[in-house]
């Protein structure tokens, strides 16, 4: 194996999956150098060129300028005019390119990819087309579009730029990330996942390289149209198992150009889950927001009105006796509402702190918490006493009638329990659910178990549980940050498979 094996990331998102490649650190270096991150949004774009110029510092080496930047004290063209050639080389490395745009310069990212690789042989693909077409829910609600059709959906084509990827420039091994769904997903009466793979590993046709296609879980090599029905299955990674604080059942397919003879370990599960307060216990307090007229003593108001409500009989004892002990204990965080780039107040990780914590970050970054309207702090106030009460997960219907929002979907909720846990509460002692996109629109789905605190999650709170490192900065506004957060891979897990590869390589008689 060479010294530095060239990664390039594809479909990058903010950068999930490349993190843990750039953070692996095996037999005493770094084998991996994420060379080139390509991604079409331009907000995404911004914070992975920030983490490219991070990363071309390594471990103790960061400037004190980077943490200036992250606290607000200077703007970013000051840093970049600090750190020219860093600079300038991270942001050769971001690329912004639109997969499936036939106006798309298709020879530049080629000739990116060439610069990237620098002729070497031996280099690593990562990366996952856009799932949302691949999805349950995805498909879901495009069945509900009036005139949708599936066949005529491009977003099913992204895989086949990934595919032409491999096929022009042949990877040593690739990386394919994404839903779970795809299991089941199906177009012109075609199950696409298996199609998939017997593409994958023929991706220039018979003529063509071949690849062997391997499930992290079990190390076992797919055999095509031989194998079986249920082999399938492996390629799934349910992330709880492998010590990542979320319930995210992910498909990842590791592919080996055939020439490699080494096969890779498969992952290795831990012994018990991660829960999500262990990650989120160490973060400073802070209260929601309140919709409109947002200030401290309003909103200490607009929460203990909830006794006031006409519905308030309707509410088990029980749910009443610790909703009033919440509103005792209920008072201002000295942390207020948060804040974006910077919060001097102490934190730390009751898990794994050796790769969440900096000892040069005072302060959390991207800790800010949302504004609700007075009936959701209601809401979440409630829910977390409730589950508190019940120890179990909430359900819409748990609300009291009159506490319940006024919306179809609710009524649909109750009839038919889809969407029932459209107000979920994060649960403390076992992995949160799967953080997802959505959590960009409404917190509701994300509510703090904290009662006192009567909100959702911050997107710092989120990108623990994703388990991106405390110093990872998140560029554009809140909005942008939840949903680059809820796309992404979790470093944590990318780390593991990255130390996979690294010894794959290692081992390989090529390497």
């Amino acid at each position: 194996m060479s010294n530095v094996i060239p990664v390039v990331d594809v479909f990058a998102g903010c950068g999930g999956l490349g993190e843990g490649f750039n953070a692996l650190q095996y037999c005493g270096e770094f084998p991996f150098d994420v060379r080139l991150h390509i991604e079409k949004a331009a907000t995404p774009l911004k914070t992975l060129e920030l983490r490219s110029f991070y990363h071309q510092f390594r471990v103790g080496r960061v400037p004190d300028s980077y943490y200036e930047y992250v606290s607000g004290e200077i703007d970013r063209n000051e840093l970049f005019r600090r750190h020219r050639p860093e600079s300038d080389e991270a942001r050769h490395r971001c690329l912004p390119f639109e997969f499936g745009n036939p106006e798309a310069n298709a020879e530049c990212l080629d000739y990116s990819i060439r610069r990237a690789t620098g002729g070497v042989r031996d280099w690593v693909l990562i990366g996952g087309p856009p799932c949302q077409a691949y999805s349950t829910i995805g498909r879901a609600r495009n069945q509900a579009v009036e005139g949708y059709n599936p066949d005529d959906d491009l977003r099913f084509e992204l895989y086949r730029d990934y595919l032409k990827i491999i096929a022009d420039h042949l990877p040593a091994v690739f990386v394919m990330e994404n839903v779970r769904g795809l299991l089941s997903a199906s177009r012109r009466n075609k199950p696409i996942f298996r199609e998939m793979l017997n593409q994958l590993c023929e991706p220039g046709g018979a003529s063509g390289h071949h690849y062997q296609l391997y499930p992290l879980t079990s190390g076992k090599q797919y055999l095509g149209d031989w194998g079986r029905p249920s082999d399938l299955v492996d390629f799934v990674v349910k992330t709880e198992s492998y010590g990542i604080p979320q319930s995210r059942h992910r498909v990842i397919i590791l592919g080996v150009r055939a020439d490699i003879s080494a096969k890779p370990d498969p992952l290795l599960p831990e012994s018990g889950s991660v829960n999500a307060k262990s990650v989120l216990a160490g973060l400073p307090r802070v209260r929601s927001g309140l919709s409109r007229q947002d200030s401290p003593d309003g909103w200490l108001a607009a929460v203990r009105e909830i006794l006031y409500q006409p519905w308030w009989g309707e509410i088990q004892p029980a749910v009443q006796h610790r909703i009033s002990d919440a509103l005792e204990n209920l008072n201002l965080p000295a942390a207020g509402r948060g804040r974006l780039h910077f919060l001097s107040s102490p934190s730390h990780c009751g898990y794994r702190p050796d790769w969440f914590e900096d000892a040069r970050l005072p302060g959390m970054l991207n800790h800010e918490a949302r504004s609700h309207r007075k009936d959701d702090l209601w809401r979440y106030l409630y829910a977390a006493c409730f589950v508190e009460e019940s120890k179990r997960p909430f359900s819409i219907g748990d609300f009291p009638e009159g506490l319940r929002p006024k919306h179809r979907s609710v009524e649909r909720a109750l009839s038919n329990g889809n969407f029932a846990d459209r107000f979920s509460v994060l649960p403390k002692d076992s992995p949160s659910k799967t953080v997802v996109n959505h959590i960009r629109k409404d917190g509701h789905y994300y509510i703090h178990y904290d009662p006192t605190q009567c909100r959702s999650l911050t997107v710092r709170e989120a990108a623990r549980l994703q388990t991106f490192p405390d110093n990872y900065f998140f560029e554009g506004s809140r909005t942008d940050q939840y949903g680059q957060v809820g796309n992404a891979v979790p470093p944590l897990l990318s780390y593991q498979i990255a130390e996979r590869i690294a010894k794959l390589l290692k081992r390989s008689p090529n390497g």
